[in-house]
């Protein structure tokens, strides 16, 4: 009997599959991955032991550097226009959770009181103001 050799086929895999295997794991990082929210100023927090821990999202941020620079929203103001745009935004920032001052530790006590002032005439009463945990 004569036995009938085929040419020898180099196994192949097939990588489609593993391709979508891939791109369903990268999409599942993306979506599952936490953004940071940062500020263009360089800002370090004052550090605070005994804090009430606030978890709500904050959409209305102020950020103030130790040179006393204002950025809120995102954009630089002077203290008029910040004044402005806040007497605007006063009613959403009281309906929608407050505004957070984001000051940074080396900017003087008379500056933070100036800016308090500020928020407080702008008909701002809700705000709070942002510190780190030293033990995180």
């Amino acid at each position: 009997m004569k036995f009938v050799f085929s040419a020898r086929h180099r196994p192949s895999i097939n990588i489609t599959s593993l391709i979508d295997v891939l791109f369903l794991l990268l999409t599942f990082f993306l979506v599952t991955t936490t953004f940071i929210e940062q500020s263009a100023l360089k800002i370090e927090l004052p550090s605070m032991q005994h804090s009430d821990l606030d978890e709500h999202q904050r959409r209305f941020v102020m950020d103030v550097d130790a040179n006393g620079a204002l950025q809120y929203g995102g954009e630089n103001f002077t203290r008029e226009a910040l004044r402005r745009g806040l007497l605007q935004d006063a009613e959403a920032i009281n309906l929608g959770g407050g505004l957070v001052l984001r000051a940074d530790q080396a900017l003087p006590h008379g500056e933070v009181i100036s800016i308090l002032d500020l928020i407080r005439g702008s008909g701002i009463r809700r705000f709070v103001i942002a510190t780190v945990d030293p033990n995180h």
